[in-house]
């Protein structure tokens, strides 16, 4: 639960309220990405004209590659939150769309299980404590996995296609081939969002914990009261050497001052005179 809470306040400071003004424009470019995965089906499904889905999944296809642009050359640097949201936006977008095709081609079916692999072993790395984010072959193996997906909506939302010896089905082909020859890149990645899990928790475990850290803090603070407290005492053993050198001390000291307070009264004397 307080991963799920935390997770929701990166996501509404990095949508609303990040350190950098300017980090709004990289993060929402890929947040726009979740919006366009819940809305192409719905388009696709209600017989929206093409040229307004294609121009859709042209921006949706062409920010996955700006937000990270964005972030780097307007707001000087990527953050944390940002991350967060490219790799969720990510995830989310590809399996709205996996699930809004699956009634037409059930083939993806296999493609969302591994999306959803990767989604849960991103998902464990986040309520360790760990920072998920996309990898270089997470940003390849997307690109047929979308090309495949967006021909499946095109052979969904325009019936009786023929341009230029094009047709449905010459469509629904495409992307049956380019759904299972993305499959292997799936489960690569699958393996890499892994062994990247495996190293953060290794790192994180091997950290002090907060509590941890508290303890050791009490127990420095305790030993230093200790210290404090502690009083050292000379020892000291009389032995009759010692003793005779004490009665000798106090002997020349008696005999010193003896001698001084005759002087003085021979002085007083001489300047009565």
């Amino acid at each position: 639960m307080d991963t799920i809470k935390n997770t929701a306040k990166s996501f509404t400071k990095g949508l609303f309220k990040p350190d950098n003004k300017l980090s709004l424009i990289p993060n929402w470019l890929s947040f726009s990405r979740i919006i366009g995965g819940i809305a192409i089906p719905i388009m696709a499904y209600t017989g929206t004209s093409l040229p307004i889905l294609f121009g859709t999944v042209s921006f949706l296809a062409v920010s996955d590659f700006l937000d990270g642009k964005a972030a780097r050359i307007i707001a000087k640097s990527e953050t944390k939150e940002g991350a967060m949201l490219d790799a969720v936006s990510d995830k989310i977008f590809s399996l709205a769309l996996i699930i809004g095709i699956l009634p037409v081609m059930p083939v993806f079916a296999i493609n969302g299980v591994l999306e959803g692999t990767i989604a849960l072993v991103n998902a464990k790395l986040l309520s360790k404590g760990g920072s998920p984010k996309s990898n270089f072959l997470g940003k390849v193996k997307i690109w047929p996995l979308s090309i495949a997906l967006v021909l499946g909506y095109l052979a969904l939302a325009v019936q009786n296609l023929n341009i230029v010896g094009i047709t449905n089905e010459t469509l629904l082909t495409l992307s049956t081939i380019l759904s299972v020859g993305t499959m292997p890149l799936q489960a690569l990645n699958i393996k890499q969002y892994f062994e990247e899990y495996k190293t953060q928790t290794q790192k994180k475990s091997a950290e002090p914990s907060d509590e941890n850290q508290h303890d050791i803090k009490n127990e420095l603070n305790q030993n230093k009261e200790k210290t404090k407290e502690k009083k050292i005492t000379p020892k000291f053993t009389l032995s009759k050497e010692s003793h005779q050198a004490m009665v000798y001390e106090l002997e020349n000291t008696e005999i010193v001052r003896e001698k001084i307070e005759e002087k003085e009264k021979v002085y007083t004397k001489k300047n009565k005179y």
